[in-house]
């Protein structure tokens, strides 16, 4: 099975578009998502609704909790804060309940997904070291676990010596995995990379190959710069979408 790994979409219906239809152009069978499917961008009804109408599984990232939770708003930074206010304007009461429900991990035969990390006491710490990313395998059952929140994509592996390397991707972008070790895969984000490129990126992962593709795409940042300073959104969050940073 082909399956797409999406994550941090942040109400970004442009780039999230043009994911949608790259994948129909890639034989994928399945959409599942690492997060955040909200916050930062203008539109986050809508971006909610592809979810639904498309039946993309996901599970709940810290923007996610944050609009259904006042009580987290305090751990946002300006920016954040008044985006999520907005998103909670701007949604249904569906859309409300759909991001409740969402689990924080998914746990199947063969991967996990997670949003930050993986414990469940503390599931929007990020990971950012070594020593985050040999806490998390220690909670990870499956031999590979897809994770967004960071923003950037990255591969981190463990081997049967419990020694982690962590892949470049700056080449190569189709990895063939090896069944003697686990990985922790960050997907990137679809709505607001922030590795220095501006492209979005997602993942698709071949069961069959037992392999995983990042892939990288433009969309037309211009037009959701638009959208944030005409609702009324902080300029910087459409700014920073032209650095990718």
């Amino acid at each position: 099975m082909r399956i797409a790994f999406v994550s941090d979409i942040h109400s970004n219906i442009e780039a999230f578009s043009v994911v949608l239809d790259l994948i129909k152009k890639r034989k994928v069978q399945k959409i599942m998502s690492c997060g955040d499917i909200v916050g930062y961008g203008p539109d986050p009804e809508e971006a909610i609704s592809i979810f639904i109408e498309n039946g993309i599984v996901s599970v709940r990232g810290n923007h996610d909790s944050g609009v259904v939770g006042d009580s987290i708003l305090y751990e946002f930074n300006e920016y954040a804060r008044l985006a999520l206010i907005y998103t909670k304007r701007n949604i249904s009461k569906a859309s409300e309940n759909f991001l409740k429900r969402l689990p924080t991990m998914i746990e199947n035969d063969d991967f996990t997904i997670f949003h930050g990390f993986p414990n469940p006491k503390n599931p929007f710490r990020y990971i950012l070291s070594e020593f985050d990313v040999m806490e998390a395998f220690s909670y990870i059952r499956t031999k590979i676990a897809f994770y967004g929140h960071t923003h950037v994509p990255c591969i981190c592996r463990n081997s049967p010596e419990n020694i982690i390397e962590v892949l470049p991707l700056l080449r190569q972008t189709k990895f063939k995995l090896d069944k003697d070790y686990r990985y922790l895969i960050n997907v990137g984000s679809v709505g607001q990379p922030r590795d220095g490129n501006p492209k979005g990126a997602f993942v698709i992962y071949d069961s069959e190959e037992y392999s995983i593709e990042f892939i990288r795409f433009s969309y037309n940042i211009e037009k959701v710069y638009q959208k944030i300073i005409e609702r009324n959104l902080p300029s910087y969050l459409g700014e920073r979408l032209f650095t990718g940073f």
